[in-house]
């Protein structure tokens, strides 16, 4: 069965075979289905060589919450200015900066999702915070938030407007028509496509369409999801104080999901995108039943291979996934890329960006005054 294209064949199928785009920024929006796009942007990236903006030393996040800056990237250098392929990890958006590490032809892109669904999940997965260590639940952080919520904490961005801070803004800042018009308008400058996690496949589709790829590189299994035990409903009383609260990220979201349709219709028409998503939804059925035991996530005690064992984090159990065993090697190779999570994924291709270099030979023992001199110049770097 053929599972994959090899890094030698022209993508099939790309709109108007133009030649598929490989300079890209995504802003990787916290709880959004963000670690499922940054799988596909890993393996479109290793398959066609293509080079990442790591953090330094390796890592998951360019110095978040802190403004992006382009000295945070691993290789690069304001003396030598380089330009990296893919700058895809955890960053708080600032395009001047993004503009140093990548080309001025590069695609910009983000995903969003519903601000309500989105807090629900930011309570679970970062309940040790310093706005939601002391509350026993949302409810409860909701009924007084300013109780516990303090903006000068380094981690409140965690339980305010996130999608507002990652965007680069001020989650505090007051919810005026005319500066949410500004947000807005300075979102719609920067970014060529925000997709939508509530309709994760259409906008699969439709990143598809704007980077000229073919199907299997939009194809995914879902990664660092929830197990639905650890979800709790929502009364519709809750769903309005969310939104209240986030108000500025409630702003983002409805602005651009219905601009993502007003795109569908005008670039796709309704009828395609229902093909196209079909397609999708067969291909990754498909590669379920080709990759996985049992064809579906599996809680992480479950997880034999401790390899793609997801970090678990707050109170979230991550799910993730068993391959099934006997695979040839090409397909075991393909499936076992779907299905690794994002930290070990990140450091096999950092390794492979940066590989080690062999140990230097042992110099000759310092003087004393050559140690002083190290150990300040050490202390200075902690």
């Amino acid at each position: 069965m053929h599972l994959y294209f090899s890094r030698d064949t022209p993508l099939e199928g790309s709109p108007g075979s133009q030649e598929p785009k490989t300079d890209i920024v995504f802003l990787k929006v916290h709880k959004s289905a963000s670690s499922t796009v940054m799988n596909i942007l890993f393996r479109f990236g290793e398959t066609h060589n293509l080079t990442f903006a790591f953090p330094i030393g390796g890592g998951n996040q360019l110095f978040y919450p802190h403004h992006f800056l382009a000295r945070f990237v691993q290789g690069f250098s304001p003396r030598s200015p380089r330009q990296f392929n893919i700058l895809c990890h955890h960053m708080r958006f600032l395009q001047p900066e993004v503009q140093k590490v990548v080309s001025s032809s590069a695609v910009y892109f983000s995903i969003l999702r519903n601000p309500v669904q989105l807090m629900e999940s930011s309570f679970m997965y970062y309940k040790g915070t310093s706005a939601f260590s002391h509350v026993h639940s949302l409810e409860e952080f909701l009924s007084q938030p300013y109780h516990y919520y303090n903006a000068t904490k380094s981690d409140s961005h965690y339980a305010r407007n996130l999608m507002t801070f990652d965007f680069g803004f001020n989650p505090n800042g007051e919810v005026s028509a005319e500066r949410v018009q500004l947000m807005l308008k300075a979102i719609e400058v920067s970014f060529d496509l925000l997709l939508i996690s509530e309709y994760f496949d259409e906008s699969m589709v439709l990143l598809k369409e704007m980077l000229c790829w073919d199907l299997d590189s939009v194809v995914s299994f879902p990664l660092n999801i929830r197990d639905s035990s650890t979800k709790s409903p929502l009364s519709d009383t809750m769903v309005e104080k969310i939104k209240d609260w986030n108000r500025l990220d409630w702003e983002i979201y409805t602005h651009f999901n219905r601009t993502f349709w007003e795109r569908i219709n005008r670039v796709i028409g309704r009828e395609r995108m229902q093909r196209e998503v079909k397609a999708l939804r067969q291909r990754q059925a498909e590669l379920a039943r080709t990759c996985l035991q049992g064809m579906g996530s599996v809680s992480p005690k479950d997880i034999k291979d401790s390899s793609l064992r997801p970090l678990q984090h707050g109170n979230a159990k991550i799910l993730g996934y068993n391959l099934k065993q006997g695979l040839d090697k090409e397909t075991e190779h393909v499936c076992r890329r779907l299905v690794t999570p994002e930290l070990q994924y990140s450091s096999t291709l950092y390794k492979k960006q940066f590989p080690q270099k062999p140990p230097r030979p042992r110099q000759p023992t310092p003087s004393r005054q050559g140690n002083a001199l190290r150990h300040r110049l050490e202390g200075t770097q902690n």
